[in-house]
């Protein structure tokens, strides 16, 4: 009984573990196309997607992984020009 219990939490606790490593993962993509693209001529883009990526990074310390994922990938949508 034990076993059955240990196993249905790890097949549980396994999927929300994979899904709170992303949130990184795409805070790491958001920066670096910041840093590729044209300052001067993107500037709104930029403000928006650096406001979204706040906004992400702030979720994902609170614990809230889904929003964090949705406003960082929201914020590699404005930057894929």
């Amino acid at each position: 009984m034990k076993k059955l219990l240990s196993l249905t939490f790890m097949i549980l606790l396994l999927p929300s573990m994979a899904f709170a490593g992303s949130c990184p993962m795409l805070k790491s993509e958001v920066e670096a196309k910041i840093a590729t693209l044209d300052q001067a001529q993107h500037a709104t883009l930029i403000s928006f997607a650096l406001m979204l990526h706040e906004q992400g990074v702030k979720a994902h310390e609170s614990g809230d992984h889904g929003m964090s994922e949705e406003l960082l990938n929201g914020a590699l949508r404005l930057l894929d020009i």
